[in-house]
């Protein structure tokens, strides 16, 4: 009997080692998209771009993207808010500006299934009115493993357990026992939310948690 425990605990050890270089050999295949830099254009708004104060209106659709501009009442500091969206890879670019047009704040989201839960990628940028950067965010320190990666462990685990009725996903950052981690949430067949707490750097799953989400 003693035996025949020495060998179940053995093959399940080494079930789980083929499982977890499987993996890290699958995270090696993705393919990390970010794009965190501003080019000469974004650092002010051209004349070009108009539309009624409240309003949101799509300037530019194509296959691959598409963007949006919205203009604010005055006396709240940013009085545009222009943001392109990479349909591709799923990069939402946020870039918000003062009333002569000039770039005041911007960032990047990484937007996985919803619309209205991106996480921040890459740096983050804040402006003076002299369009000098006086701060910048970098996301990415304390993480070896991209978002898109962290996506691929999440769908990876939960593929055969997650509902397809609920099937949205959310991706994002935390802390766990001091570890940078990335928390992907989705919902289980038993409509149960579920959160996987995954190390940022080695990809392997630290815990596995029950927990309740808002879309």
């Amino acid at each position: 009997m003693l035996q025949v425990l020495r060998y179940t605990a053995f093959y399940i050890a080494l079930f789980l080692l083929l499982s977890s270089c499987t993996t890290i050999n699958g995270i090696k295949k993705v393919s990390c998209h970010l794009t965190d830099t501003i080019s000469q254009r974004d650092l002010h708004l051209t004349a070009t771009y108009n539309v009624a104060v409240g309003n949101r209106d799509t300037i530019c659709c194509s296959d691959r993207s598409f963007e949006e501009m919205m203009q604010f009442e005055d006396g709240m500091g940013v009085k545009y808010l222009r943001t392109v969206t990479d349909k591709e890879h799923h990069i939402k670019s946020v870039y918000a500006y003062d009333d002569d047009r000039n770039l005041l704040y911007c960032n990047f989201e990484f937007m996985s299934d919803s619309d209205y839960n991106g996480v921040p990628i890459g740096r983050e940028y804040t402006f003076n009115s002299h369009g000098d950067i006086t701060e910048i965010v970098n996301h990415e320190e304390g993480y070896s493993i991209c978002c898109e990666q962290a996506m691929y462990i999440g769908d990876r685990y939960s593929k055969r357990k997650a509902s397809k009725e609920h099937s949205k996903r959310i991706l994002d950052r935390g802390k766990w026992q001091g570890k940078k981690v990335w928390e992907y949430h989705y919902t289980d067949k038993k409509k149960q939310d579920k959160m996987l707490v995954i190390d940022g750097n080695s990809g392997k799953i630290l815990k596995k948690k029950n927990v309740f989400v808002t879309y």
